[in-house]
């Protein structure tokens, strides 16, 4: 029996999946989709990746991964609709995939290839924001809307993050989803904090995201040691942020920093905070969480987990957020207690080598 073959259409893990440090962005929907990728090969699957064209050989093979080039990422605004699509779908038939999978970025184009080419596809919903249609930035167009919608409806199989995803995807959509806890190869327990303890915030450095609240809040306890690691989501908030925390001796900014190399950071920190308006189930939580670390959330918090499974707090006002964290800081039994619980929560439901058994069943059920 020949080997399945899965295509991620993931324009922007070419960073991730050759580690190059020059290229300097990264997402959460990349990292998930990279880690499923790599748990798939050791299952037997052939694996294959449609990217942005960073150079070199048009298709590139790393770790039993096939990178299959679309065009440069620093070219898609001089480029049309219609440019961009060929040269997608030419890629995608390049792969000839039995199964193809799609969580971010390029949105439309699966609904378009598979009907054509009468292929199956996997959608995996990357945040609340798609579920409820509202605009990650700017306005959401009525096209964006359109291209979601088609999305979803004519996926074979969509993945949910979270029950709240679930139960709105059936709700406005009506549609059927699973959910699939986001995955993570699992750190070694070896966590040795810094003392003083260390507030840690990581992220894209863009309006989504709010960044300027943790500047606020290193401002507002200026004894205290605050990290900050995030790449240019925004530019010119990227400048003014990097521009204030230079004024500032208790808040490191670190900029962007691979992948790879995320997890020292955690290791030492105390406290996560996280100050998105809106996200789906952030990848960053469970790194944090593997590395025993206290979440402080100032309005995202999955099903509720945060404060179900005890594994820090949801804020819900600014003014709260400042009194949570000082909470944590003078309390380092139940910063322990916390980590406790949670690297034992994700070793329960996050590790890798149990949710891609879920979507193993997922795809050998659209197999049939």
């Amino acid at each position: 029996m020949s080997k399945l073959k899965v295509c991620f259409l993931s324009l922007s893990s070419y960073p991730l999946l050759t580690r190059r440090e020059n290229l300097r962005y990264v997402g959460g929907a990349e990292v998930e989709q990279a880690i499923l990728a790599r748990e798939l090969i050791a299952h037997g699957y052939v694996v294959s990746f449609v990217t942005y064209n960073h150079g070199g050989r048009p298709i590139e093979y790393i770790d039993g991964i096939t990178i299959i080039k679309t065009y440069g990422r620093d070219k898609a605004d001089k480029m049309s609709v219609l440019q961009k699509y060929k040269l997608i779908l030419s890629a995608l038939k390049k792969a000839d995939a039995d199964i193809y999978f799609h969580e971010s970025g390029a949105t439309g184009v699966l609904p378009l290839f598979c009907g054509i080419n009468r292929k199956k596809y996997v959608h995996r919903i990357a945040s609340d924001a798609i579920v409820i249609s509202k605009p990650l930035s700017g306005s959401y167009s009525f096209s964006q809307k359109i291209a979601d919608v088609l999305e979803i409806r004519r996926a074979n199989s969509v993945i949910a993050q979270s029950n709240f995803q679930k139960t709105i995807l059936k709700e406005r959509f009506k549609v059927e989803s699973v959910v699939i806890k986001n995955g993570l190869v699992i750190p070694k327990d070896d966590c040795k904090k810094h003392d003083p303890p260390i507030v840690l915030w990581v992220g894209s450095i863009s309006t989504l995201k709010q960044p300027h609240l943790f500047v606020e809040l290193a401002k507002s306890l200026p004894h205290v040691n605050f990290e900050m690691i995030g790449g240019k989501g925004d530019p010119q908030l990227y400048e003014e942020i990097e521009a204030v925390s230079k004024k500032m001796p208790n808040l490191k900014f670190y900029g962007f920093i691979p992948f790879h190399k995320i997890d020292e950071y955690f290791r030492k920190a105390s406290i996560f905070v996280n100050t998105s308006r809106i996200e789906g189930f952030p990848n960053t939580f469970i790194q944090a969480w593997a590395h025993r670390v206290p979440v402080v959330s100032l309005t995202v918090d999955p099903d509720g987990i945060i404060q179900s499974e005890k594994l820090g707090f949801r804020s819900g006002t600014f003014k709260q957020l400042i009194s949570d964290v000082i909470t944590l800081l003078n309390d380092e039994k139940l910063r322990k207690t916390i980590g406790e619980n949670a690297r034992k929560y994700v070793e329960r439901e996050h590790d890798i080598k149990k949710t891609v058994k879920m979507y193993i069943k997922v795809f050998n059920q659209l197999l049939i």
